[in-house]
């Protein structure tokens, strides 16, 4: 039984994420493009609503849907007020092990856009809290 190309080449496709993460935030290592896109994603949910999580998620391929919905439990989505706000919740959860950049959020979304087809990208984009919206048209992304 042959297998579907999105299951066969998840791994390699989620390896290209992280390496385009790390180049993108100069990180030395995939462990910490790992922890800060898990950072960053798990972040972002906490001001989502349960539909903008669940069609985020959607848009996103099996290994980072996985890791965005890793550990979830439904609740009201907190405010955002801004990227800088999410950056250092991210910042905050991290720095026992990793400091990632300041522009760690962007660098996240940017990663995701460049790696979604179009259709999945502008997708995933509508679900950002208004705080990041200006984030799409910063980096002139589909996000």
């Amino acid at each position: 039984m042959t297998q579907p190309q999105e299951i066969v080449q998840a791994s390699k496709q989620f390896q290209d994420w992280l390496a385009a993460l790390k180049a993108k935030s100069m990180f030395s290592t995939h462990n910490q493009s790992f922890a800060s896109m898990r950072g960053v994603m798990h972040g972002l949910r906490r001001h989502m609503d349960t539909d903008q999580i669940l069609t985020f998620a959607d848009a996103l391929p099996p290994l980072p849907r996985g890791l965005f919905l890793e550990g979830w439990r439904p609740a009201p989505a907190l405010p955002l007020q801004s990227e800088a706000q999410l950056a250092k919740e991210v910042y905050d959860n991290l720095t026992a092990h990793h400091s990632p950049p300041e522009t760690i959020v962007s660098d996240v979304l940017a990663t995701i856009a460049q790696h979604l087809d179009p259709h999945n990208a502008k997708m995933a984009g509508e679900q950002l809290p208004t705080a990041l919206k200006p984030i799409r048209s910063k980096h002139r992304q589909d996000l």
